[in-house]
C-alpha cells in the first residue's frame, strides 16, 4: 500500500514531528518499526541513527492517522486500529535524548547523498549550521573526522 499523506507523530512529554509519506511507506516495508536515536560518531557531535530494533526504555509516539473523514468505530474498523496503514502497525519510538530536539521536525526517505536512506530534512529546535548529509547535528568534529555517509550506514541495529 502506498501512503499518500504525511504522518504526525507525538512524542509523549515533547512535541511533535512529522513523517513524510515516502518515510511513512518505507516504515511500513520494514515491518512498521522504526527507532530514531543519536549518538557519537560522523563528522560532528552527535550522530543520527535509525534502526528497526527498539531499546529497552524507548520514547513510544503517538502516531496520528491521515482524516479520512469517518468517524466513530466505522473510522476505526475501516483503519484495523489506531496507529496502522494498510495491514502493518506502524510502531515509532525515539530515545530521551533525541527526543527535545525533534519538535518540528521532519522525518523523510528518499535518495540522499548517493543512497536510500532517512534523514531529518528539518529539526527547528537544533541551532546552527546543518549537517549537509542530514545524519549529523552539532558543531563539526574536525576535518578528519569521519562522515556518517563513508561507511554508508543506512539502518543499524541497536
Amino acid at each position: 500500500m502506498t501512503v499518500a499523506e504525511a504522518l504526525r507523530v507525538s512524542i509523549p512529554g515533547h512535541g511533535s514531528f512529522t513523517v513524510t509519506a515516502d518515510a511513512a511507506a518505507m516504515i511500513e516495508v520494514f515491518g512498521g518499526r522504526l527507532h530514531c536515536y543519536q549518538g557519537s560518531g560522523g563528522c560532528r557531535k552527535q550522530g543520527l541513527y535509525f534502526s528497526r530494533a527498539e531499546p529497552k526504555k524507548p520514547l513510544r509516539c503517538r502516531v496520528e492517522l491521515p482524516d479520512t473523514g469517518e468517524t466513530g468505530a466505522r473510522a476505526a474498523e475501516n483503519r484495523g486500529g489506531r496507529d496502522r496503514l494498510g495491514e502493518t502497525e506502524i510502531i515509532l519510538s525515539v530515545s530521551h535524548e533525541l527526543a527535545p530536539k525533534l519538535g518540528g521536525a521532519v522525518l523523510d526517505f528518499g535518495n540522499h547523498n548517493k543512497m536510500q536512506r532517512f534523514v531529518w530534512l528539518a529539526m527547528p529546535a537544533v541551532k546552527g549550521p546543518a549537517c549537509t548529509c542530514r545524519r549529523s547535528m552539532g558543531p563539526p568534529a574536525g576535518k578528519r573526522s569521519p562522515c556518517l555517509d563513508d561507511r554508508g550506514i543506512g539502518l543499524s541495529d541497536v
